[in-house]
């Protein structure tokens, strides 16, 4: 606690400090869970940040979109004489005046209709790339904190394995000393042990590498213990696959196709002259009297199959080639679902045999390896074996655990989540 509270650093003044200190402290250590981390990803990645900017934007750009153009102001002088006797005077021929105005140009109806479909097209777009980003912070979120849950649970695995090995070097130690075993197979189970501390670095750097990802979306409060259990997201697939239209990638690429017919249609409103009105007041010496001028001007597309017609032909080209990219994240869309689904059911079935199967088979092994190993009926070479082999399923089953609740998650907030 900051100094200044506390001026009198008495008994009373301690207990103080440690009475305020201690719910400071636990506020800063409340363990992150899975959806503590969703919100602080979503509050904090800077990737969420940048979109809203983008969508302020759009929007602020809609308005103006097909609003005529600002009007120009008209200073000058007309007829101003420079040669003769009344050379650059103002007041002595009756052609000369001094000019002030306004000029307004007017874009064909078309042309404006145009702009405001495009400014409200990236609007749509913006908005779904937004949403898309949303969720994609989400799901890498999740990801990096699944990757942290499972790594922290494989090395918690080797707490487990320490008392095993113990137990292990307990009972070659008794067949040393009652002659049934060799000294140097305790050799055997120090160098057992010290392959499983290598083991156990690799999964705390894989621990380390895990946090450093999260830290990526959510700060240092990656760095706070994890609590709670792996989520279990439910998919849905038959109303997925009909609903898919709806995913923010294929509302941002049909945005896309939106922009495209906006600006085609611009270039086709080129064919249609703009036009642009005057006015002017001529002030002349008092002897004169003054004057008002009004004018219209019109464009003259007269060359429309040499700079309007490539124009619209580029224009359709773009069109069709946001189609075509639309269709094509479609069809992506479709078979990544339809692939991760097919292999979630592989996973799911893969890890049932691991956890009904092999790993119940790799410790009835293991037990009964040790068991004739003390009744000096086997080598310690065969106990170690089935202790690895152990090991290795447990570790398998983690890593499958880990491959499913992360492809879960991956279309969970991509086509669950992300069809809302």
């Amino acid at each position: 606690m900051p100094a200044f509270l506390f001026p009198h650093r008495g008994y009373l003044g301690v207990l103080a400090a440690a009475f305020w200190a201690v719910p400071w402290v636990a506020a800063q250590a409340q363990p992150l869970t899975f959806e503590r981390a969703q919100a602080l990803a979503e509050q904090r990645a800077p990737e969420n940040l940048v979109r809203q900017a983008q969508v302020a934007s759009a929007q602020q750009a809609v308005g103006p979109a097909d609003a005529l153009p600002d009007p120009k102001l008209i200073l000058g002088i007309d007829n101003l004489p420079i040669e003769g006797p009344d050379r650059y005077t103002l007041n002595r021929d009756s052609m000369t005046m001094r000019r002030i105005g306004l000029m307004q140009e007017v874009p064909n109806g078309d042309k404006r209709q145009a702009r405001r479909q495009l400014a409200e097209a990236s609007v749509v777009r913006a908005e779904a790339e937004q949403r898309a980003m949303q969720l994609e912070v989400k799901r890498q979120t999740a990801l990096s904190w699944l990757d942290v849950y499972y790594a922290e649970h494989s090395v918690g695995l080797f707490d487990q394995l320490d008392r095993q090995i113990e137990l292990l070097r307990s009972t070659v130690q008794s067949l040393i000393a009652g002659g049934s075993a060799q000294p140097s197979e305790l050799l055997q189970a120090d160098q057992e042990a010290l392959a499983l501390q290598d083991r156990r670095d690799e999964l705390n750097r894989d621990v380390a590498i895990a946090r450093a990802k999260l830290r990526r979306w959510i700060g240092n409060e990656a760095d706070q213990l994890l609590a709670g259990d792996a989520p279990s997201l439910s998919l849905d697939a038959p109303h997925l696959q009909h609903r898919l239209a709806q995913h923010p990638d294929l509302r941002a690429a049909s945005a896309r196709v939106g922009e495209a017919s906006a600006e085609l249609n611009e270039a086709v409103a080129e064919k249609t002259p703009d036009w642009g009105v005057e006015f002017a007041y001529n002030n002349r010496d008092n002897q004169f009297g003054d004057m008002v001028m009004v004018q219209f001007t019109f464009d003259l597309p007269l060359f429309v199959g040499t700079r309007q017609g490539p124009k619209i032909n580029a224009r359709q080209h773009s069109v069709s080639q946001m189609e075509a990219e639309q269709e094509a994240l479609l069809r992506a869309h479709q078979a990544e679902l339809e692939g991760g689904i097919a292999e979630l059911e592989q996973l799911r079935r893969t890890l049932s045999r691991t956890e009904k199967t092999l790993i119940p088979l790799a410790s009835k092994r293991a037990d009964l390896e040790l068991a004739a190993y003390q009744a000096g009926n086997s080598q310690l070479t065969s106990v170690i074996t089935a202790q690895r082999d152990l090991i290795e399923a447990q570790l398998r089953q983690i890593e499958q655990q880990r491959k499913l609740s992360q492809l879960s998650a991956s279309l969970y907030y991509a086509y669950v989540e992300g069809l809302r």
